[in-house]
C-alpha cells in the first residue's frame, strides 16, 4: 500500500494528501463523507489523493479509520504549520480496498454496456459501501437493488445470490415485504446463463485491426460527460461507441449510436452530432439525431474535403452551443476511454459478450492499451504513454457483478 504525504493549501483551507500520480487509466473519485474527497488509480486501485476539508465528527472518524488514530492530530499540525516536514501516512489496507473497489465500480458503471440502473450494480455497491462504513450510501443502493429484483423468481449463481441477500439485509427494517419476497424468489443456479447485450469481442478486435484511420485525420469519441446520463449504451471501446461511415464520394459522414434501454426521447432530441476542428475550436457542421428503435443516426454534410484539415473530430453533445474542446482535451478524454475499455477486457465480463473466448478478450485489451498509448503520446504526455507499456496491475481486477450477469 502506498504512502501519502500531507500538505496544506492556504487558499482553500484544505489539507491535501498526495501519493503517486494517476497512471494512463486515470482516476476514480469517491466522497465517503462530506469534507473528504478520495481518488484512486483506476488500474491498480491505489489511493493516490485525499483532500480533507474540515474537521467535523464524520471527517475525523473517517480519517482515523483510514489513516490511524494519530492522523487527525497530524493533519491538524499540518494545517497549523506546526510541522515543517510532515511525515507520510499509510492508508489501512482493508478499508482502502473497499473504498477503492466502490470508486472504480462507480466509474465502470457509467461506461458499461450494462445499464447503470441494473439492480446488480446497486447490490454490489451496497455491500461495498457497508464494508466501507458508508451507511447512508449502502442503504440507498440496497433499496435500489431490492426494488429492481422484486419481480418474480431470480435464478443466479451463488455469488450473485449472496450479494443480493446481503444487500437486502441492510434494508430489512424498512422494506420487509420486498425483502421477504426476494428471499423467497431468489434461486441459486450454478448453470444460470448470463443475459446481456451480446456484444461481439472478436468482431471488435477485427474492426480495430482493419481500422486504418491515420493520425491526423477523422477522429471520433462519445464523451459521456457531454450527454445526459444513461442516454447511450457504450460499446466495447471508443471504436464502437460511435459507428462512423463515409460515403464513397466523401461528401457525407453518417454517425450512429445505440441508445440505453428506456432512453428519454426528449433528451435524444436535444442532442446534436458535431464535426469540429479542435485546432481552432470551431464547429464545421452539425446535425440532429434521428431515432429508429434502439439506435440513433445523424448525417453530416461536409463543407469541404477533410483532407484539407489536419484533424477533425465527430462528437455528440446535448447542446449545440457547448464550447469545442482543444485537440489535447479530445486526446486525453479518448485515452482514458481506451484505458477503460482495456481494463474491462482484462476483467473479461461474461455477461457483456457470452461465449467469448479468453484469447479475444486478451486481444481486445492489448489493442485498447495500444490505442490508449497513442492518444497519450498525441496529447503530449510521454510519461503516461510509456506507462501503458508497464504492467497495469499484478492481476486483472475481478469483474463486476452486473457485467458478469449481463443485466
Amino acid at each position: 500500500m502506498n504512502d501519502l504525504t500531507p500538505s496544506y493549501e492556504p487558499e482553500t483551507g484544505q489539507v491535501i494528501l498526495d501519493g503517486p500520480p494517476a497512471g494512463p487509466a486515470g482516476e476514480a473519485e469517491l466522497m465517503p463523507v462530506e469534507g473528504v474527497d478520495l481518488a484512486f488509480d483506476r488500474a491498480h486501485g491505489h489511493l493516490i489523493r485525499a483532500i480533507v476539508d474540515g474537521d467535523g465528527a464524520s471527517v475525523t472518524t473517517l480519517v482515523t479509520r483510514l489513516f490511524g488514530p494519530q492522523a487527525p492530530d497530524r493533519l491538524r499540525d499540518v494545517a497549523e504549520r506546526a510541522r515543517a516536514e510532515p511525515s507520510p501516512l499509510t492508508p489501512q489496507p482493508r478499508l482502502c480496498a473497499a473504498l477503492s473497489r466502490l470508486a472504480r465500480l462507480d466509474a465502470a458503471r457509467v461506461t458499461s454496456s450494462v445499464p447503470g440502473s441494473s439492480p446488480w450494480w446497486a447490490a454490489e455497491a451496497a455491500v461495498l459501501a457497508e464494508q466501507a462504513g458508508m451507511r447512508a450510501r449502502a442503504r440507498a443502493e440496497a433499496r435500489r437493488a431490492v426494488r429492481g429484483l422484486d419481480g418474480g423468481q431470480v435464478a443466479v449463481p451463488h455469488e450473485a445470490a449472496r450479494m443480493a441477500l446481503a444487500a437486502a439485509d441492510l434494508v430489512a427494517d424498512e422494506c420487509d415485504g420486498a425483502v421477504a419476497r426476494l428471499r423467497q424468489n431468489i434461486v441459486v443456479s450454478p448453470a444460470a446463463r448470463p443475459r446481456g447485450p451480446g456484444l461481439d469481442v472478436a468482431a471488435e478486435v477485427e474492426g480495430l485491426s482493419k481500422d486504418c484511420v491515420r493520425l491526423p485525420g477523422l477522429q471520433w469519441t462519445l464523451d459521456l460527460g457531454l450527454v445526459p446520463d444513461g442516454l447511450f449504451r457504450p460499446g466495447l471501446s471508443p471504436h464502437s461507441d460511435l459507428r462512423i461511415c463515409r460515403d464513397s464520394g466523401g461528401n457525407w459522414v453518417t454517425v450512429q449510436a445505440t441508445l440505453a434501454p428506456g432512453a428519454d426521447p426528449e433528451a435524444v432530441a436535444r442532442c446534436q452530432v458535431r464535426l469540429v476542428d479542435p485546432a481552432v475550436r470551431r464547429v464545421l457542421v452539425r446535425a440532429s439525431l434521428a431515432q429508429a428503435g434502439s439506435t440513433v443516426q445523424a448525417k453530416l454534410q461536409l463543407p469541404h474535403p477533410l483532407d484539407e484539415l489536419s484533424e477533425t473530430w465527430v462528437e455528440v453533445v446535448d447542446r449545440g452551443d457547448k464550447p469545442v474542446p482543444g485537440t489535447k482535451v479530445h486526446r486525453i478524454r479518448r485515452a482514458l476511454r481506451w484505458a477503460d475499455a482495456a481494463l474491462r477486457a482484462e476483467r473479461a465480463p461474461a455477461g457483456i459478450a457470452p461465449g467469448t473466448v479468453a484469447a479475444d478478450w486478451v486481444a481486445l485489451a492489448g489493442a485498447a492499451w495500444e490505442r490508449c498509448r497513442r492518444d497519450w503520446e498525441a496529447a503530449g504526455d510521454p510519461g503516461r504513454a510509456a506507462a501503458v507499456l508497464a504492467p497495469q496491475a499484478p492481476l486483472p481486477d475481478a469483474a463486476y457483478l452486473a457485467e458478469i450477469l449481463g443485466e
